[in-house]
């Protein structure tokens, strides 16, 4: 994927096996419908899908916070990110 070109998070959370692709387009429905300007994440947890940690998570996938971290499972994501600086 280019430099500029950012994954979607709903992408990163089906990767990472958090969601299905059943539940990231269950999401996109329910965006379409508030017709609002709802960020996926807000959606997807008032929705009981994820939790903050998840979205964190893909976050810092989708801003590739350090170097192969799209290469990490979800555990190994979530220990990562809880170390100190």
């Amino acid at each position: 994927m280019p430099p500029f070109e950012r994954q979607k998070i709903g992408e990163i959370l089906i990767d990472l096996g958090v969601l299905s692709p059943a539940q990231v387009d269950e999401v996109l429905c329910a965006i379409r419908r508030r017709r609002d300007q709802a960020k996926f994440g807000r959606v997807a947890r008032e929705m009981g899908l994820l939790q903050e940690e998840h979205i964190l998570a893909a976050l810092a996938v989708q801003m590739r916070m350090f170097p192969g971290i799209q290469n990490l499972t979800l555990s190994k994501l979530l220990r990562r990110l809880r170390q100190p600086v």
